[in-house]
């Protein structure tokens, strides 16, 4: 089986602030994508500047420029999502034609095809995920094989789900750039950036919206299910995947899923975050806050990184709030 380094690792930064066209041209290359830029010609104290942090699941960028300029990028192999904080970009892509968006807009770049953007005075935050992760919270939430989802447009479907979503970019995108950074926990991070993958899925319009979900894809003995709860229980503490888990229990992920919601009315991976939030109870029952301990480090230690969240799914599952239970 794979084994991932439970070490925390900090994010790794990279900046530019600059005016000279090559150096732009060359940070977007590295860092985003290969791109033909026009600059348009202002004063001389226009500046373009990039703030990036980066984990292996997820980075994040704060895009401020006061120099104007338009570009064709080449094909994303990945997803990016940003929201406009000022300033005004028209997105052009070959589904949806031109779409200009105001400050407080939020959009998604689709994949595999050239996105065109004209940028005027721009202040924007940007999440970058990779397409695997996406897939395998699809798969896990929705029964969507890897590899069928896409996104069908680059704007949310609500206004509510907009508000929703931007929340979440602020959250993600200041824990990457904060320093210490949370991100640097392989847990938190894996954590995060499956927060970030399901919110993008009931956001922005895609094939998890209309693609019939999946039914009964053949029976899991009990052997291998134990196995697949036995490999959880010994590897909570670290970011697991459900093609991981089925490969430990000698079974298919599908199939693992289905029985899973069978026995059990979660998903594998639901039943992971229960196994967290059990190990988060024992650590609150032994911990001392008179030494210094916390509810929200200790969530966070397993991986609950939104407090809220946390105090809501501890009470539903142990009747009491987790602040009762570090003081007792």
């Amino acid at each position: 089986m794979p084994v991932t380094d439970t070490r925390d690792t900090p994010p790794e930064r990279s900046s530019i602030s600059s005016a000279v066209e090559e150096e732009i041209t060359e940070f977007m290359r590295r860092t985003f994508v290969g791109t033909r830029s026009r600059f348009a010609r202002t004063s001389g104290d226009a500046r373009f500047a990039v703030h990036s942090s980066q984990v292996p699941v997820i980075a994040g960028d704060r895009i401020r420029s006061t120099l104007d300029y338009t570009q064709t990028t080449d094909p994303f192999d990945y997803l990016l999502f940003f929201v406009v904080h000022a300033g005004e970009v028209a997105i052009t892509t070959p589904a949806e034609g031109e779409i200009t968006l105001a400050p407080g807009a939020a959009a998604a770049c689709p994949v595999g095809v050239p996105v065109g953007f004209a940028m005027h005075d721009i202040n924007l935050s940007v999440l970058r995920l990779p397409t695997q992760r996406l897939d395998q919270v699809a798969e896990d939430a929705f029964d969507i094989l890897p590899g069928q989802l896409h996104l069908d447009a680059v704007q949310p479907v609500s206004a509510a789900m907009h508000r929703y979503w931007r929340a979440v970019v602020h959250l993600t995108n200041g824990a990457l750039m904060d320093d210490p950074s949370p991100m640097a926990s392989p847990l938190v991070a894996d954590e995060m950036t499956r927060n970030v993958a399901i919110a993008a899925l009931h956001t922005f319009p895609n094939t998890t919206m209309t693609e019939p979900t999946r039914h009964d894809p053949g029976r899991v003995a009990p052997a291998a299910l134990r196995r697949a709860i036995a490999y959880i229980d010994a590897h909570a503490e670290r970011p697991l995947r459900l093609s991981e888990i089925a490969t430990a229990a000698g079974t298919s992920a599908r199939a693992l899923q289905y029985a899973f919601r069978t026995h059990y009315d979660t998903t594998p991976m639901g039943y992971v975050r229960r196994v967290r939030l059990e190990h988060a109870r024992r650590d609150l029952q032994i911990a001392d806050p008179r030494q210094g301990a916390t509810v929200k480090a200790i969530a966070a230690r397993w991986g609950f990184t939104e407090p809220d969240r946390f105090t809501a799914a501890y009470r539903d599952v142990f009747g009491t709030l987790p602040s009762h239970t570090l003081r007792t």
